[in-house]
């Protein structure tokens, strides 16, 4: 059931954000919430996380993840879109891992609730910024991919326990969340 809540959470955001774009002021709440929702996940959530996670080292990562964009962008001689793409798909995977964090965590009764109601500001913000930048399928694809890595640790739990408890990917999660700061910033 938990399972189940969680992904019709996570589907919900992009009809929460279509249904609100068709009013302009709505569209600006919206848009600032997203952005908020995204700055507040990344700083609130996933930093201290990875950092606990990862231990001193993760400061490393987060710093190379910030660094990234700038020297991607650099390295792609000035191509804004072009890195920005990139960004999205690292961020992307970023996301896919948190969505399996997010499925051990719905094993915690006590903390399902609010990873289900967070699941629909994180739909809305995949909505907001893959779709426009990579089209409706790769949309589609995140979410089906968030949905998998949901459900494949909620069913398999104890493996995925271990798992999560590997530093290396409390280094990922600093470095993607690095580079989301960037991009925030």
């Amino acid at each position: 059931m938990l399972l189940a809540l969680s992904i019709v959470a996570l589907l919900a955001g992009p009809a929460v954000y279509t249904f609100g774009r068709r009013n302009r002021i709505a569209r600006q709440i919206l848009d600032g919430f997203i952005f908020i929702t995204i700055a507040g996940i990344v700083t609130v959530h996933i930093i201290p996380e990875a950092l606990v996670g990862g231990g001193n080292l993760a400061f490393v990562f987060l710093a190379l993840g910030i660094a990234f964009p700038v020297v991607l962008e650099r390295g792609l001689h000035g191509s804004f879109h072009a890195a920005h793409g990139l960004v999205l798909a690292l961020a992307a995977l970023g996301l896919v891992i948190h969505a399996a964090l997010d499925g051990i965590a719905l094993l915690d009764e006590g903390l399902a609730p609010a990873i289900i109601l967070h699941r629909i500001p994180v739909g809305m913000a995949i909505w907001w910024s893959v779709r426009p930048s990579f089209g409706t399928r790769s949309a589609i694809v995140v979410f089906a991919m968030m949905i998998g890595a949901t459900g494949v640790a909620y069913l398999l739990g104890a493996p995925f326990m271990e798992l999560a408890e590997i530093r290396g990917i409390s280094w990922f999660q600093a470095f993607v969340a690095g580079s989301l700061v960037h991009v925030v910033a």
